[in-house]
């Protein structure tokens, strides 16, 4: 479903290139699929070496230790997301 959802996003856009990072990115599968979606497109498909792609969960979670460390809180009703 990935894929799909981003060969849309990648039409709708007219998207030449895509750029593959994170702890996604470690997947070979979901990179081979990418690859052929993008060849298949005339697209560049342009993926990070697999040491830089890392999940960034542990680094979100020490920030947030450190926001409650200092007192820094926010109330769940005053937190978002936005959706772009």
């Amino acid at each position: 479903m990935l894929v799909e959802v981003t060969e849309r996003a990648m039409a709708l856009t007219r998207a030449p290139e895509l750029l593959l990072v994170g702890g996604v990115g470690c997947n070979r599968r979901l990179r081979e699929m990418l690859e052929e979606m993008c060849r298949a497109r005339g697209a560049r498909l342009c993926a990070s070496d697999e040491r830089f792609c890392v999940d960034n969960g542990a680094m979100i979670a020490q920030a947030g230790w450190e926001m409650l460390r200092v007192g820094q809180v926010t109330a769940i009703e005053e937190s978002g997301v936005t959706q772009r």
